[in-house]
C-alpha cells in the first residue's frame, strides 16, 4: 500500500514524469544527433557538419516552403470565414439551423478518415 501515502504518489508522480519526458524527449535527442553527424555507424555518430542542414534550405526547398505557407494562411482564412459565418448564423437563427450546422461540425473530423479510406481502397 505504499502508493497510497504521500511518499508513494510522490514517487509514482516522479516515475510517470520521468517516462513521460524520456519517451518524449529521447526521439527528438536522437533526430538532432543524426541530422548534426555526418555519419552514424556505431552507438554514437561520428563527425559534425551543418550540411543537410545547408542542402536543405537551397533553391526548392525554400519554394516549397513558401508555397506550403501560402496554402496553409488560404486554408486557415477560408476555415476561420467558415467559423464565423456558422457562429453567426447560429446565433442568429438558433435551434433552426442547429441540427444542420451540427452535421458540419463533424465534418472536418469525418473528411480524414473517409479519404484515407478511399485512398486505401483505390490503391
Amino acid at each position: 500500500m505504499l502508493i497510497w501515502s504521500r511518499k508513494g504518489r510522490t514517487a509514482a508522480g516522479a516515475l510517470a514524469v520521468t517516462l513521460f519526458a524520456g519517451f518524449f524527449f529521447l526521439p527528438l535527442a536522437v533526430i538532432l544527433m543524426s541530422s548534426l553527424s555526418q555519419q552514424w555507424n556505431g552507438l554514437l555518430p561520428s563527425g559534425f557538419t551543418l550540411g543537410h542542414f545547408v542542402n536543405a534550405f537551397r533553391g526548392a526547398a525554400w519554394d516549397a516552403l513558401f508555397s506550403s505557407l501560402i496554402v496553409g494562411f488560404c486554408a486557415s482564412l477560408f476555415a476561420l470565414l467558415c467559423g464565423m459565418w456558422a457562429a453567426l448564423s447560429l446565433r442568429q437563427y438558433g435551434a433552426k439551423l442547429q441540427k444542420y450546422l451540427g452535421l458540419m461540425f463533424y465534418l472536418p473530423g469525418a473528411i480524414p478518415s473517409v479519404s484515407v479510406g478511399l485512398g486505401i481502397l483505390v490503391a
